[in-house]
Formats: structure tokens, C-alpha cells, sequence
């Protein structure tokens, strides 16, 4: 799971890359340049801390997110040069994109959440047309040269997609069959990935008149936050970092509530695997099946599937353990069309 941040210089995406992933990149100076930052984050999961006191495993293996702060986004750039290659090899590489919007005033200028979000808007809309308008030049070329019915189908979807970014809309709220967004899948395009809002605004700031702007402007609820109260918590030993929150009277960091949202915007659950050498969180697909869920632990798992023992993290936790919870009767065989649930608990048998 890799997610890029993106954002316009002195938006503070590079603090909140620093929150996230609790490094330590150098902010402010090279936020137009082409410098790029990657950090893995361990997946905060209280489950997983729960089951890890449960069995004692030698071994406790969180789920991981990574974090790309993707340099080289400008104002612009459409007009002089393009966004950049390296801008745009990143972004062909992460799953999803996190705009930061600043809403705090700055050496940039005063704060205008909705202009930075129109400017990026349209960026990311011309180079997807651009790419668009290339590839339709070229499949016209192929076409006259042979007449393929393959060919044509990938005309129509091109052609829906150039309409649909000429209107000023993203690819993504197109609503295209799969076998239409196959088609596309090499492109890569900008606007197909979903993009989460993250407005960053200044300490005890009131930030709701914006947040209900870009509401409008866009159709969602951007995510608020402080990203230098969030950096300067994530840098905080633990004990410390608990205390802050709790005389802010805070449950938990916004950047944890932001990590949950990465999974949400890109249809991400955790299953669970327990026992005395380790407990783990695995990443999947919601809607995976059993065998392709087992295939993350290992090829040979979903090539030899035979079936599952699945009990739901909750059912396991009131029970105390694996074998109480078979007797209390939660525990159940599913089999390979099972479609693995957030939370399940999953011992998987299989032969190769």
C-alpha cells in the first residue's frame, strides 16, 4: 500500500510526511524541486496489541503503509513544461494521493485552501488530457493501418475519458466498467487515483468555514489538521506523546485517524494471523477471498488452499482464546468462496 503526498510549495506536506512517518526531512526548501522522501509506517492497530498480549509470540508484525512526499508540483506547470518526470514517475507508482491544502498565511501568501485546490485540480487534469490526446493520436495511426476490434474499444473508452477531463471532472467519478478501466491500467492517470483532502491548519485555528468550502467545491469532507503539533507529537517518546494528548484532552494523534482513512479511500481491511512465534496484520483487498488471503502469507497457502478456521477478532477477545472460542461456537470453516472480513482471525489449512 503506498500512498503519495502531494501538495504546492509551503503547504507543509513535507511536516506532515514528518508526522506520518516520523522522520526527519529537511522542510521548506526543496518543496518545488524534485527531491522525493519515502517512509514506511507501522499501521497502528489495537487489535494487534490485544492478540500480542494474548499469545506472547516471540514476533508482533504490523500491517505497514508507505509514504511518498513527492516533490516538483509548482504553479503552472501545465504551461511550462509539464509537471515533471520525476513528479510523474512517483505518482504512477502510489495507489492513492494526499493533496495538503494550506490554510494558514505564509511568505507564500494569505491562506486560500480552495485556490491551491483548483490549481492543483487542473494540473493534474491537463497532464492526464495531455496523455490522453497522445494515445488517441496513436491508436487512430494503428487503426488506420489495421482495422482491430481491440483497437476501437480502447478508442471509445479514450474518447469517454477525454470528454470526461475537457468537462473539468476526474477520471475516477467516471464510473467505468472494469473491463473499461483494464484498458487503462498502463496509463496510470492522475485523476483515476482517489484523492484524500488534508487541510492544514494553524494551531487553534477555526478551520470549519474552509473545511465547508471545499466541501462544496468538491463533493467530500477534507481531513483538518495541525501539521506541526502533529510532527512535534510524533517526534515525543511515547510516554511524553500520551501525556500532551491527554492535557489537549485528545484520544489519539489525527495522523492515526488519517492512517484509517488511507484504508477506507482505498477499500483496505486487515486480517490477522496469531500463534506463539508471531502475531501479524495482513493487508488485503476488502471483498478477497479466502485462497487470494491465504496467498498473502504465502504462494503455497492459496495454491494448496484446502480451507480456513476463522473467528472474528471480537469473538476471540471476549473468549480469551482460540480454543474457547471453538467451543463457545465462533469459530467456522469457510471454505474458498469465504470472503475474508476486517478483524477475522484466520489459521489456514492447505496442502501442496
Amino acid at each position: 500500500m503506498q500512498l503519495g503526498i502531494i501538495g504546492l510549495p509551503q503547504s507543509g506536506k513535507t511536516t506532515i510526511f514528518n508526522a506520518l512517518t516520523k522522520s526527519a526531512a529537511k522542510v521548506g526548501d526543496f518543496s518545488s524541486g524534485p527531491a522525493v522522501h519515502i517512509g514506511v509506517v507501522k499501521v497502528p492497530d489495537p487489535r494487534l496489541d490485544f492478540l500480542t498480549e494474548m499469545y506472547n509470540p516471540k514476533k508482533k508484525v504490523p500491517a505497514t503503509i508507505t509514504y511518498v512526499d513527492i516533490g516538483g508540483m509548482a504553479r503552472g506547470a501545465s504551461s511550462s513544461g509539464g509537471l515533471g518526470a520525476e513528479f510523474l514517475t512517483q505518482m504512477h507508482k502510489v495507489e492513492a494521493a494526499i493533496l495538503v491544502l494550506r490554510d494558514f498565511d505564509s511568505a507564500a501568501g494569505p491562506a486560500s485552501p480552495a485556490d491551491d485546490y483548483q490549481t492543483v485540480f487542473t494540473e493534474l487534469i491537463l497532464s492526464d488530457l495531455a496523455m490522453i490526446e497522445r494515445r488517441i493520436e496513436r491508436v487512430k495511426v494503428d487503426q488506420r493501418k489495421n482495422k482491430r476490434p481491440d483497437l476501437e474499444r480502447e478508442l471509445q473508452v479514450l474518447e469517454k475519458c477525454r470528454q470526461q477531463l475537457e468537462a473539468e471532472r476526474p477520471v475516477r467519478t467516471l464510473g467505468l466498467a472494469a473491463d473499461e478501466s483494464r484498458r487503462l491500467r498502463s496509463f496510470q492517470l492522475l485523476t483515476e487515483k482517489p484523492l484524500m483532502l488534508v487541510l492544514n491548519h494553524a494551531e487553534a485555528a477555526d478551520c470549519r468555514p474552509r473545511t465547508r468550502e471545499l466541501a462544496e467545491l468538491t463533493g467530500g469532507d477534507p481531513f483538518t489538521l495541525c501539521g506541526p503539533i502533529e510532527m512535534d507529537i510524533a517526534q515525543m517518546p511515547d510516554d511524553e506523546a500520551k501525556g500532551f494528548l491527554e492535557e489537549l484532552k485528545i484520544d489519539e494523534p489525527a495522523l492515526f485517524r488519517m492512517i484509517r482513512q488511507s484504508y477506507r479511500m482505498l477499500g483496505k481491511i486487515c486480517f490477522f494471523t496469531v500463534g506463539e512465534d508471531e502475531c501479524r496484520a495482513w493487508t488485503i483487498t476488502d471483498g478477497t477471498k479466502a485462497p487470494q488471503a491465504a496467498g498473502t502469507i504465502h504462494s503455497d497457502m492459496e495454491r494448496g488452499f484446502i480451507r480456513a478456521e476463522v473467528v472474528h477478532y471480537g469473538h476471540l477477545a471476549a473468549a480469551g482464546s482460540f480454543a474457547k472460542a471453538r467451543e463457545q461456537g465462533h469459530v467456522r470453516l469457510e471454505g474458498k468462496e469465504y470472503e475474508v472480513k476486517d478483524g477475522d482471525v484466520i489459521n489456514v489449512k492447505f496442502n501442496v
